[in-house]
C-alpha cells in the first residue's frame, strides 16, 4: 500500500525503536545534536552540538548509538563483527514538510575528516534501504524517501578533502562538508546538497 509522507511519517514514528535509538528533543522548532569527539592532540573529549531549526515535523534518530561504551548490533538477528552493516553514521534525522518527507544522514567528525566517512554515510543509506523494505515486507506499507548525506567537522582547512568550489567531498561528491560553526543556527531545510538519492 502506497502512502503520503505523513502516513509514512506516522509509520515510522510507531515502528521504530526510539526508545533506544530516538533522540529526544525539547522544543519543537529546533533540533539539537549533540556527539562526543577528540581534538587534535586527542588527549581531551569535546562535545559538538549543533542547532537546526526545524518546519514541519521530525525524529532524530541516534543510529550509532552507544550503551556501556559500546554499539550494540545494528540488526539483532545477524553478526555485527567486522561486517559492512556494522558501519553507521551518526544521527539520520527524518523531516515532514510540506507534504514530503526529507531524511538526512549525518556523521560528526572532529578536526579531520577519515576515509571512511563515505563508508559510514553509504552504510545509513544501505539502513535506510533495509528499514523501508522491512516494512513494506510485514505491514506493505511504503512510501518515498529522499535522502542526502552531511559530514560536520570542526577542520580548521578542510579544502584538501574538498572538490573546487570546497563543499563536497573529493572520494564522494554526494557528501556535503560543514564546519560546525557555519551549520549551527541554520534552518535544517537550508541544508545545501544536490545529490539527492531516492529510496521507493
Amino acid at each position: 500500500m502506497a502512502l503520503n509522507a505523513q502516513g509514512y511519517f506516522n509509520c515510522l514514528k510507531s515502528y521504530l525503536n526510539t526508545n533506544h535509538y530516538g533522540e529526544p528533543q525539547a522544543g519543537q522548532d529546533e533540533i539539537v545534536l549533540r556527539e562526543k569527539g577528540y581534538g587534535e592532540n586527542g588527549s581531551k573529549p569535546i562535545e559538538y552540538k549543533v542547532r537546526l531549526q526545524t518546519a514541519g515535523e521530525v525524529l532524530v534518530i541516534r543510529l550509532d548509538s552507544k550503551k556501556n561504551g559500546s554499539s550494540p548490533p545494528l540488526f539483532h538477528f545477524l553478526d555485527d563483527n567486522a561486517k559492512p552493516w556494522s558501519k553507521r553514521c551518526d544521527f539520520v534525522v527524518f523531516n515532514l514538510r510540506e507534504g514530503k518527507l526529507f531524511t538526512y544522514c549525518l556523521e560528526f567528525k572532529s578536526e579531520s575528516i577519515p576515509q571512511d566517512v563515505p563508508a559510514q554515510l553509504q552504510a545509513s543509506v544501505d539502513w535506510l534501504k533495509a528499514l523501508h523494505a522491512t516494512v513494506n515486507a510485514y505491514t506493505a506499507k511504503r512510501s518515498k524517501l529522499q535522502v542526502t548525506r552531511y559530514v560536520l567537522s570542526n577542520h580548521p582547512d578542510a579544502s584538501p578533502y574538498l572538490d573546487v568550489e570546497r563543499k563536497y567531498l573529493q572520494r564522494d561528491h554526494t557528501i556535503r562538508h560543514y564546519r560546525y560553526s557555519d551549520v549551527n543556527g541554520m534552518s535544517l531545510a537550508d541544508l545545501e546538497n544536490t545529490n539527492v538519492e531516492v529510496i521507493r
